[in-house]
């Protein structure tokens, strides 16, 4: 990424949306929907919002949702209750106003005519890929390794059921309540010996992420990554998710990502 790409800072506006529903897939997991966005508010695949949970200083920081899909006016955001600020998120209710800076940070790449693109997505990951597959042109392919922990936590594909022939869902749990029982690397592995693909969309657990890049890796595959990790500000200021790649440079996941290209992330080896 060109420095004087990385060293713009995007102006953050402040929102103000209306929770539209609340939808639990699983105890754990759900779908929020929001609504009353200005109508400048064009964000891209790959981009999040960066939300305060509620009105108090406790808990202090913003938590970072990728958006899934922004269509007629209504955000929705795929959320896991992993600890106290997507916990209070999962309580609040229908009407609630919500405070929120966004949208933030960079988005994936298009997807053109002729692309033919393997995505690659586990958990709440699967939110930013549906969001490019939605934003995809119509004379590109896709086909998409969608990886979840169990069949009730599948969501989002129905929307691409009259385009099953571009999108092309790949199903894998982790229980083997629906479609492939295994991890969704492995059937990305599987895809990869039989065709070949313009690039690589990847976001979910670092170590699927890490596996599907090392899939395309020797291939020179270009492969885009959004990086799920610990933010803070989420303006660039504090420095707080910031890792090394392998240029040694420092980047800022929350402005020069989260989006960004696998081939300068350090990947475990």
């Amino acid at each position: 990424m060109a420095l004087a790409q990385r060293q713009r800072q995007p102006e953050a506006k402040l929102l103000r949306p209306i929770i539209r529903s609340i939808v639990d897939l699983t105890d754990t997991l759900y779908l929020l929907d929001l609504e009353g966005f200005p109508d400048d508010f064009d964000p891209q695949p790959g981009q999040f919002l960066h939300i305060k949970v509620n009105d108090e200083d406790d808990p202090l920081l913003r938590r970072p949702i990728s958006l899934q899909s922004y269509t007629d006016g209504v955000v929705r955001l795929l959320i896991r209750e992993v600890g106290i600020g997507t916990q209070i998120l999962h309580g609040l209710r229908e009407g609630d106003t919500m405070d929120a800076l966004g949208p933030l940070g960079t988005a994936f790449s298009p997807i053109g005519p002729g692309d033919r693109v393997l995505m690659v997505g586990g958990g709440v990951g699967v939110a930013p890929l549906l969001c490019s597959c939605h934003a995809a042109d119509p004379a590109s392919e896709i086909d998409f390794c969608f990886g979840m922990a169990t069949a009730p936590e599948i969501q989002g594909i129905d929307n691409f059921e009259a385009d099953e022939e571009r999108v092309r869902f790949h199903l894998s749990t982790d229980d083997g309540t629906a479609g492939y029982h295994g991890f969704c690397t492995e059937v990305a592995a599987r895809l990869l010996s039989d065709g070949a693909y313009t690039k690589l969309f990847t976001c979910g657990p670092w170590i699927m992420m890490d596996k599907a890049f090392r899939l395309v890796e020797q291939a020179g595959i270009p492969a885009e990554t959004s990086l799920e990790v610990q933010m803070g500000c989420g303006l660039g200021a504090c420095l707080a998710c910031v890792y090394e790649t392998v240029e040694g440079e420092f980047i800022r996941s929350c402005i020069d990502g989260p989006v960004v290209d696998g081939y300068t992330v350090v990947w475990e080896r």
